[in-house]
């Protein structure tokens, strides 16, 4: 079975090399929802194939990443309600909110929460 859905990807690098060829990945195949957890969405073979090219990057011995399904990120238990208000946006369906041109000064979390300050 080829379950298509959200995993949930954590990681403790310890070379900051590593660490950031990393990070830049993920930034590209989805969400970042803290330092070092990402919601990525796909199938479970689009998730290996991504898992076996972070194993490339990363030193087995020293650094950790694992990937969890999860129903969505909305469903992850968090604190500050960042995600129950943060709008997702998935292959064929609209946005709950639109984000206006970046204002200086303002953070993006910020701009998607409508918090002025």
């Amino acid at each position: 079975m080829n379950r298509s859905g959200w995993y949930m990807l954590c990681y403790d690098i310890g070379c900051p090399r590593r660490l950031g060829r990393v990070h830049r990945l993920l930034k590209k195949q989805g969400i970042s929802a803290q330092r070092s957890v990402f919601f990525v969405q796909g199938t479970q073979k689009q998730m290996n194939g991504l898992l076996d090219t972070i194993g490339r990057e990363i030193k087995p011995r020293e650094d950790d990443i694992r990937a969890y399904p999860v129903e969505s990120p909305k469903k992850v238990w968090t604190t500050g309600g960042v995600l129950e208000a943060f709008p997702l946006i998935m292959g064929g369906r609209s946005v709950k909110k639109k984000v206006r041109a970046e204002k200086p000064g303002v953070s993006l979390w910020k701009r998607l929460l409508g918090i002025k300050r």
